[in-house]
């Protein structure tokens, strides 16, 4: 009896890959490049900020919350909260180009398995079949596509609540600190403070949405080596 199959069986006359195989092939190489840019780029923008507040708090809390705050420490301390908000995001995106590298790797991988499946039964001088394409494999790209997409959003979002960040800390403390309820000064902080509340959990959702792709990617890679220890079988015994 035949081992069921999810996804059914197809005649393939040639080792072609699908499109997105194809896309796959090209697409790779670019993404890991990026998300490794992406990746180092954060490591440097994280040293830059260090040392930035290493200078900040290595004055004492009265000079850096007086009135007469030296110019220099709000500046530093204006990077420094711009930075917090709008980094994670950039660096998250780095890792879910690297992960979608990853998803396309294992499409390459698909495609190895069709094009080598094929191959082999046309030695054996029988007709070339394959495995349709299961709904994992229909879904996976759309998941890490997806994925990518949110992280996008993530940053963008980030971004302009980083603007924000930079107008409201380009002011020093005890001018926040004094600012009038109602004022335009504390409305600011508390749109910098509620995004960052909710942008934190947000680009986890695409790392997430990133990481169920690559299950499903692995998941039709398994189908796919069922498939073909199932028809070496049939081919051994002359079907």
């Amino acid at each position: 009896m035949r081992e069921m199959i999810f996804g059914g069986r197809a005649v393939l006359t040639e080792a072609q890959p699908t499109g997105m195989q194809k896309m796959a092939g090209m697409m790779w190489a670019p993404m890991l490049l990026m998300g490794l840019m992406i990746v180092f780029a954060s490591l440097g923008l994280s040293v830059v900020k260090a040392n930035f507040a290493s200078d900040y708090f290595g004055v004492t809390k009265a000079v850096r919350e007086a009135a007469d705050a030296p110019a220099y420490l709000i500046d530093k301390r204006q990077f420094i909260e711009s930075v917090n908000v709008w980094l994670p995001g950039f660096q998250l995106l780095g890792i879910g180009l690297i992960l979608s590298a990853i998803t396309f790797s294992l499409a390459n991988i698909l495609g190895v398995f069709r094009a080598g499946g094929v191959q082999i039964q046309k030695a054996f001088g029988a007709e070339p079949q394959t495995i349709t394409p299961p709904i994992t494999a229909k879904l996976f790209p759309m998941f890490m596509m997806m994925g990518l997409m949110i992280l996008i959003v993530n940053l963008i979002i980030a971004g302009i609540i980083g603007a924000i960040a930079w107008d409201v800390y380009g002011n020093s403390v005890a001018e926040i600190n004094a600012a009038a309820p109602g004022s335009s000064l504390l409305g600011d902080q508390g749109t910098v403070n509620s995004y960052k509340a909710w942008l934190e959990p947000f680009k986890f959702v695409g790392l997430a949405t990133i990481l169920v792709g690559i299950s499903l990617a692995v998941h039709t890679i398994l189908q796919v080596i069922r498939f073909q220890g199932q028809r070496i079988r049939e081919l051994a015994a002359g079907n």
